[in-house]
């Protein structure tokens, strides 16, 4: 049986008995963020399980509230020009059962918290590969979370989560001067730059935003890659609006 396939069954049971919409579509709506569990695994074979296991829950309750959200569009696409009584009800029961997914977890409905504690996550194994000689599969899976929109990452890493966090601890972080942990130690700098950024208009929303580049970029060569490798919207960002990665110091 798949990873995950119990939960899985059980909300698409859930949301077939509230919407009508089949077992077995509703089933394969269920699509947890593989780089989100990638970072979980390497977390867990680090030997931080705490953070591995609360990434996990994370991403699982994201995939829960996705299926609800997927259940709705399903009911739009087939319905929207034939019973559009039929769609409006569906959006009501599903969008809300997808909003008692996030506050039976005490997440806000709407807002950055879930993606602000996977950037915890990202920053705690940043710094762990940062403290050994060789942490190239914490630092790949790291930046494996990084790919989106980095002016909207740059929201992000500026967000709380539920539980108080800092990123200050970065200005203490030591290690090994082989090239993978320096660039490492860099990258989770850099992410508490990004983080310390006032939350005031455009300039800083950039500001933020760069520095989150800079942070994919020496995570990349932490990880053994080139330069924001697979990071197509960070390439973009900094091709077209940077002219050179920020220095965060050594």
């Amino acid at each position: 049986m798949p990873k995950f396939q119990t939960r899985a069954a059980r909300v698409a049971r859930q949301i077939q008995a509230a919407s009508g919409v089949k077992y077995t579509t509703a089933l394969r709506l269920f699509a947890p963020a593989q780089e989100e569990l990638d970072l979980a695994d390497a977390m867990r074979t680090a030997g931080l399980t705490t953070a591995a296991d609360s990434l996990t829950r994370i991403t699982l309750v994201l995939a829960e509230r996705g299926m609800w959200v997927g259940a709705y569009a399903h009911i739009e696409n087939e319905f929207i020009d034939a019973d559009p009584t039929k769609v409006r009800k569906a959006r009501a029961v599903c969008l809300e059962a997808g909003n008692a997914v996030m506050r039976r977890e005490g997440f806000l409905e709407a807002g950055f918290e879930p993606g602000a504690e996977i950037y915890h996550t990202a920053f705690l194994a940043l710094s762990r590969a940062g403290a050994v000689p060789d942490g190239r599969r914490l630092a790949r899976a790291a930046v494996g979370v990084f790919d989106s929109d980095p002016l909207m990452c740059s929201d992000v890493i500026r967000s709380e989560g539920r539980c108080p966090f800092t990123y200050e601890r970065a200005d203490e972080l030591t290690g090994p001067d082989t090239p993978a942990a320096v660039a490492a130690r860099k990258a989770a700098r850099a992410m508490a730059a990004a983080s310390r950024v006032q939350v005031h208009g455009d300039e800083e929303w950039h500001e933020a935003a760069e520095l989150l580049v800079g942070a994919a970029w020496h995570g990349s060569v932490a990880a053994g890659l080139p330069p924001l490798h697979g990071l197509s919207e960070f390439q973009d960002f900094f091709e077209t609006v940077m002219e050179r990665v920020l220095d965060v110091g050594p």
